[in-house]
């Protein structure tokens, strides 16, 4: 009868020996589950940070475009234009002046993190001439094209 006992204790062992094994591998696949599951989300919010600093680098390249097709809608000549932008003429003719991050404008572009470029032309007309200006606004890097605007206006002769 003893080894009768000794056996089932050592079944009843045995038994408890798999349930354990059991538990430890359950709780091994739920850490693995977790840890895919977390990887997925950081990569989510890493694409959702990302969309969201582009989005607002458009957002504030837009607004530079605007303001300066304003500027340029009120100014009488290509003088006052530059005046009112407080823009430097570069040396392929073309007016360059440096934004900050929240769209304001700045002296020093080497502290600038948008860089807005305006081509302007004068066409003579009959009655007057058509004043253009093409603007691109970049971000301080000059690689990367953020936004374009196109824009005229009509000066009556």
């Amino acid at each position: 009868q003893i080894s009768r006992c000794a056996a089932e204790g050592g079944l009843a062992r045995m038994r408890r020996s798999r349930g354990g094994a059991a538990f430890y591998v359950e709780t091994l696949l739920l850490v693995l589950f977790l840890l895919a599951s977390l990887t997925v989300l950081v990569q989510i919010l890493g694409a959702a940070k990302r969309t969201s600093r582009e989005a607002r680098e458009l957002s504030t390249a837009v607004s530079i475009a605007q303001n300066a097709a304003e500027l340029f809608a009120a100014s009488g000549s290509q003088e006052d234009f530059a005046a009112l932008l407080g823009a430097e003429k570069t040396a392929r003719g073309t007016l360059r002046a440096a934004y900050d991050v929240q769209g304001g404008w700045t002296e020093d572009e080497t502290q600038g993190a948008y860089v807005l470029e305006a081509v302007l032309d004068e066409t003579p007309r009959q009655a007057g001439e058509m004043r253009t200006a093409h603007f691109v606004v970049t971000a301080a890097d000059g690689d990367t094209v953020l936004y374009e605007l196109d824009t005229q206006k009509y000066i009556g002769g």
